[in-house]
């Protein structure tokens, strides 16, 4: 049986809270216990870097995020749980992926133009970079599956078009990943 593979991960921001095992956990231990699915869920620590960030609370909340994932019932013995910067071919992908996508198609995202208005004096390179590390963290496991927030999708959609320009300049590689919504998808004001 061919096993579809998921990929998810959250920002190492700090403690976990409600928000994120309602929006985020909850549907990432039962997708785990799926035996049709293979799970790869990640701390995406190099996202932290492209807004402002304290290096001291980054280290800490890589940490916090493990023991939260195992402390809610995320399981490594059903799922493969990895620090992000702790995996090379992670940036190695994200920069080979940066030669072949548009800045200009990146710099037309919702989301990079609603960072860069909340943090105008902090519009870096890894800002613009965020949708292609996003998209190399979903090929690298080969993911088809992606459980996103609707605000995620158009980072979902440069995933798939940056897979489809891939895989027609040297042959199929990645399969085109697709959004899909778990249970909890929004908590307002959480």
């Amino acid at each position: 049986m061919n096993k579809k593979r998921v990929y998810s991960g959250i920002r190492a921001t700090g403690r976990l809270h409600l928000g994120n095992y309602l929006g985020a956990i909850k549907g990432m231990f039962e997708l785990q216990n799926n035996p049709e699915l293979d799970c790869v869920y990640s701390v995406v620590d190099l996202h932290v870097l492209t807004t402002p960030y304290d290096p001291k609370l980054l280290k800490q909340s890589i940490r916090d995020i493990i023991i939260d994932y195992l402390a809610v019932g995320l399981n490594p013995k059903k799922c493969l749980l990895e620090v992000q910067s702790r995996v090379p071919e992670h940036t190695e992908l994200a920069f080979l992926l940066s030669t072949i996508y548009p800045v200009s198609r990146v710099e037309d995202l919702p989301t990079y133009k609603d960072k860069k208005a909340q943090h105008p004096k902090y519009v870096n390179m890894g800002l613009l970079n965020y949708p292609i590390l996003m998209a190399a963290d979903i090929m690298l496991y080969k993911a088809e599956l992606v459980p996103v927030g609707i605000d995620q999708e158009p980072h979902i959609e440069v995933t798939r078009e940056v897979v489809r320009k891939f895989n027609s300049m040297f042959g199929e590689t990645f399969p085109e990943p697709h959004r899909f919504k778990t249970e909890g998808e929004y908590i307002p004001s959480l």
